[in-house]
């Protein structure tokens, strides 16, 4: 069995015009059979109807987001938000170099990759992303859009993937005790949490919660404590 001519013609006009993108395709129809193909095609073919709809909307306003609250820069920087800064970029540069990127950029078309992050992060994210095509937004901007503008699709597919950076002064209220109990930092110093991840489906992604030591002038990992899957 082999793809028919109206599969063929739905399947290019997403997009899938490559060998490699087509075989992926066919092995699809031979493997798990003409139901579950013709299914996975149409979740696929509504996914890009959003995305037709709503990425230029989202460009917009994501443009409009900066304008109205411009991305601070580095001269302005304390010594903690420089700290922040420094471990931010890295994680940023990291992700971007790994494989792992491709669970938001190329691994599907139709989808758009949203990296959100802090105020802080913004710059960084900036020099990371910023000619990617990536849609970078602050945190709360990003929470905002999809409460007021477009809701969350919580099951099948989606028109948008999400890649994250946040780091935040202290930890969760309800875990302090046990990480102070596990992880006991000297005295006159404080816990950094640097939560990252990625989510590009229902039920398809992952984050990292890190413990991070802070001096007053310094920064210092110390260990994942918690790890987050779906």
């Amino acid at each position: 069995m082999t793809l028919n001519a109206e599969a063929i013609r739905r399947v290019v006009r997403l997009g899938y015009v490559a060998e490699a993108d087509l075989r992926i395709w066919r092995q699809m129809w031979e493997r798990e059979g003409e139901a579950f193909f013709w299914r996975f095609l149409e979740n696929e073919e509504q996914a890009a109807q959003e995305y037709r709809r709503w990425y230029p909307r989202l460009q917009a306003y994501a443009v409009e987001c900066r304008r109205l609250r411009p991305a601070p820069t580095c001269d302005g920087f304390s010594v903690a938000e420089s700290e922040q800064y420094r471990i931010l970029l890295e994680k940023m540069r990291q992700f971007a170099a790994s494989e792992d990127r491709r669970c938001i950029m190329g691994l599907r078309h139709n989808q758009a990759a949203i990296a959100s992050t802090t105020r802080i992060g913004l710059v960084a994210a900036e020099e990371v992303f910023g000619q990617s095509g990536v849609i970078i937004l602050e945190e709360s901007d990003r929470e905002r859009w999809f409460t007021e503008n477009c809701p969350i699709n919580e099951r099948g597919f989606s028109w948008y993937a999400f890649a994250w950076w946040t780091l935040s002064e202290g930890v969760p209220c309800d875990e302090e005790a046990r990480i102070r109990e596990n992880y006991p930092i000297p005295e006159g110093c404080s816990y950094w949490e640097l939560v990252s991840g990625v989510q590009w489906g229902w039920l398809a992604g992952g984050a990292n919660h890190e413990l991070w030591m802070w001096n007053g002038k310094t920064a210092e990992f110390i260990e994942v404590y918690c790890v987050d899957t779906y």
